[in-house]
Order: structure tokens, then sequence, then C-alpha cells
């Protein structure tokens, strides 16, 4: 766990600079921080030698303006030899803490070996364990390190990382204090890191997860409004896909989602709005919803971490357009039964038996009860055959009449 703290330090250390005398004082320019990412895997970090080839900053020391002043004019050599930074870092992780504790403080020395160059340039993949130089003939090393917590927390804390196999949901904060050789303090910077990885994505409507239950959950318009609940999360984005569900061509919703798709036309995902919990299905620039079809769809997730994007799915849900030319109400207990055996049998079996020249073409009344291995029971298990189908437990092998 020490090496999981040294390698927070060492990733989050903005290093500052030196006493001045007669030059201006060097700068620290911030080229890059990734502030995108919201998950940190223990993964992206080889915990053995503190080494990542993930890049989460970019930062250079300009020594430009130490070559020039006012006061003394240009010179090619600057006055700075050894600068030091105390930092400390702490962390809020609810459900562990009640309050911001500190973790960790130390200090850090820089020699810099070279009074000639402008520029000192790092990034956290140049960093590890063993790292006692930077670029420009900077010597590195730690020089204090306390540990601020008792091994009670650090047992439970580490417990919770490995557990996770990242960094948990909460706030993260690095105090650096630059000091000069005579340990006077000269600036002083700060980052707060919040990590929030999000945790759920439920669908609410239209429709479910059950082929069956669509029935009962049908839409009465073709521009149906979606609803999903997950996680607040602004550096997220989040995506639609719909598609028809054929119970001829598909035998499951999985397998139907990933055939053509309405919206978008035929493959991907269609992007929306940043942490919108709602949808209305376009009317332009997106195939038709057809009154009568089965339709299914699914909300996709991504987000940047450390092991690079993550994408995260919802359910599918299944619903049903209402026919409009239809004269009878949308649920009725025959035609609901109906609707299931075709779902169950497939459409081609469902037309040779029901159909025009079926041998059950004036069929249309079906009984409240059904036998199974000689015993009656509900007709309302066609629904539990249809789930254990869609969910690929059982397969259909033959159909015949008696």
């Amino acid at each position: 766990m020490k090496h999981i703290y040294i390698y927070i330090t060492l990733i989050f250390t903005t290093f500052l600079y030196s006493d001045c005398t007669c030059y201006n004082c060097p700068k620290i320019k911030k080229n890059f921080f990734n502030d995108d990412i919201i998950g940190f895997y223990l993964s992206s970090i080889d915990l053995e030698s503190g080494e990542s080839t993930t890049l989460l900053f970019d930062y250079s020391i300009d020594l430009s303006d130490a070559l020039f002043s006012e006061d003394c004019g240009t010179s090619s050599t600057h006055d700075i030899s050894k600068l030091y930074v105390s930092f400390d870092i702490s962390m809020f992780i609810p459900g562990l803490m009640e309050e911001t504790k500190q973790l960790v403080d130390g200090k850090v020395r820089f020699d810099i070996n070279s009074n000639t160059i402008s520029d000192i340039s790092f990034r956290n993949t140049d960093l590890n364990f063993e790292t006692t130089q930077l670029a420009g003939n900077t010597d590195f090393a730690l020089e204090e390190y306390n540990l601020s917590v008792t091994d009670d927390d650090i047992e439970e804390i580490a417990d919770l990382f490995l557990s996770l196999g990242r960094a948990p949901n909460g706030v993260y904060n690095f105090n650096f204090v630059l000091e000069n050789e005579n340990n006077t303090e000269i600036d002083q910077i700060s980052e707060t890191v919040e990590i929030f990885v999000p945790s759920y994505l439920d669908l609410i409507t239209p429709g479910s997860v059950d082929l069956a239950d669509s029935l009962s959950n049908i839409v009465m318009s073709s521009n149906p409004t979606f609803q999903w609940n997950s996680d607040y999360c602004n550096k997220c984005n989040f995506s639609i896909r719909v598609s028809e569900f054929r119970a001829s061509d598909h035998s499951s919703l999985q397998e139907a989602l990933e055939d053509y798709s309405v919206l978008p036309i035929n493959s991907g995902y269609f992007s929306l709005s940043s942490n919108i919990n709602s949808f209305q299905y376009p009317a332009s620039g997106a195939g038709e919803i057809i009154p009568g079809h089965l339709y299914v769809w699914q909300i996709r997730r991504t987000y940047d971490t450390s092991n690079g994007l993550m994408e995260e799915f919802s359910p599918i849900f299944l619903f049903k357009v209402q026919d409009t030319q239809s004269v009878e109400p949308p649920v009725v207990s025959q035609d609901v039964n109906l609707e299931n055996i075709k779902l169950l049998i497939g459409a081609d079996n469902y037309e040779s038996f029901f159909g025009e020249n079926g041998q059950l073409k004036d069929f249309n009344s079906v009984s409240s009860t059904m036998t199974l291995n000689n015993q009656s029971i509900s007709i309302n298990y066609l629904i539990d055959l249809i789930n254990k189908q869609s969910q690929g437990e059982i397969n259909i092998m033959d159909v015949d009449v008696q």
C-alpha cells in the first residue's frame, strides 16, 4: 500500500522553484492534465515499479525567464541549484470516512545540475519508484515521507483499493509548497481530483426486458419518449440504439439489437446530450417506427479511465407500437395469448398453422389453461417459455398440431 501512496505522490506532485535574486522566478507550465479521466485503475500502474503508460499529466519547468531580467540583463546561465517541495495528500471517501483525512506528508529535493537549461519537461510516464533524475540533468530524491494514518486505516483503505481495483469514489487533495535552500516558502499550488465512477444504468420506459410484457407496454406514438435512470456523470457520454425485433429472424433481444438499427440508421449508437434521462424519437434523420411492429432499445454510457475508454450498457427493453388502424383495444387476453404463441414458435410456423391455408385458420379462441406433461397449468406459462427462449435456456425443436 505504501507503493500506492508513493505513486500518487509522484503523479500529482507539481514541481515549483527556488529563490530568485538577480533573475525572474521560473514558472510551471501545465501542458496537459487529464481532467476527463474519472476512473483511476490500479491495473494501469505497475505496483512493483510504479511505471505507467497512461498519460495523466505533462508539465514543464520554464527557466527561460531566469536567464533574463531587467535588472541584470541577459545571461546564458542562471543561479538555480537546489529547491524543495513539501507536500501533503488527503482524501475523503464517502461511506468510509466521516470527514477529510490526511494520508501522507513529506518533502522532495531537486538538484538542478545544469545552469544553462531553459526548460525541464516531465510526464507521469517518466516517473517510477526508482526515478532519481528528471530531464534537464535534474536530480530527484524523496527526503521525507510520513504516513498520517494508523495501521488499521491503511489496511481498510488498501482493502477498498484492492477490492475495487481502482481508486474509490471520493475527493483527493494534493497540496504542495515550494521552499528554497533555507526552507523558506516561495510559492504553493494545490490540485483537487474528484473521482466518481458511475454504478447504475437502468431503463424505465417504454417496454421491458421480457418479450411477453411488451404486449402490455404498448406505445401509441411512432415517436415514443425513452426514459432511463443513471448516476449523474458530467464527464460521461450517452447514446441510444433502436432496432426492430422480428420473431422470425431473431432468437433473442440481443440478436435483434445487433441487427440493422433504425436509430441510428444501420449501425452504431445515436449520440445524446449530456446528463439527460429522456429522449424523444426524432421525426427525421432516423428509420420509421412502424405501427404494429416490435422494437428493442438500449442506452450506452462511455467515459475515460486510466485504462482507456470504458463502455457500459443498459439492459435491452422491447416494446410494441400500437397499430393505429386497429379498432381492437391494445390489450385483449385472447390476442395476447395468440401473440405469445407466435413469439414462441416463430412467425413462419405461426403462419403455416394459423394462416390462410393453415390447419388452424379459423382458430380464434385460446383456453385459459394448457397441458404440460399431462398436467393442466395456466396459459400464462407461455410467458415463462418465451423468456427462457429469449435468454437461450430452451430451443423449440419441432411444432406439430394434434
